[in-house]
């Protein structure tokens, strides 16, 4: 049960060890913990290519642009933009 685990999670922080811990700051802890057990991590995020940042044609995306200015290739960069606005 779902609310059941919650109340022992909060016991866990709760022990002797731990007993200094002010009310506030223990629900802050749950809140926190909470939060990040439903938001789901992906570190292939920018890893991953998007096809439209490497398309000869349409709009630039910024993507395109920091992968260029980051490898120092600026007239590379340049050129892209030019052939952007034609």
């Amino acid at each position: 049960v779902p609310s059941e685990r919650i109340f022992s999670s909060s016991q866990e922080r709760c022990t002797q060890r731990r007993n200094n811990i002010s009310p506030a700051i223990l629900e802050a802890l749950q809140i926190l913990k909470f939060i990040y057990k439903q938001d789901c991590l992906n570190f292939m995020e920018d890893i991953v290519a998007d096809e439209r940042d490497y398309m000869i044609s349409g709009p630039v995306t910024p993507r395109a642009v920091d992968e260029l200015m980051a490898a120092g290739k600026f007239s590379e960069s340049d050129e892209l933009l030019a052939n952007a606005r034609e």
